[in-house]
């Protein structure tokens, strides 16, 4: 870091910094929005099902690690 720069020695963060760092933040959040709102519907939809059969699989196979005999209320 340059001696100039915030969180560097000798050197303490100020509001505007902070502030500045959230505006950025801001914008980089509000791009992705724009991003995300020109996807085709259909694509987003594709997401969500890959998504969930993601999650659904990772249960799954979690699951089957705790409980190799079947026996899970004994």
């Amino acid at each position: 870091m340059s001696p100039n720069q915030p969180g560097s020695a000798g050197q303490t963060l100020t509001v505007n910094d902070v502030r500045h760092h959230a505006e950025e933040v801001r914008d980089l959040a509000k791009a992705g929005a724009r991003k995300l709102s020109r996807t085709e519907p259909a694509q987003l939809v594709a997401y969500a099902v890959v998504g969930v059969l993601v999650v659904a699989s990772v249960a799954y196979y979690l699951g089957t690690r705790r409980c190799p005999s079947g026996d899970a209320g004994q």
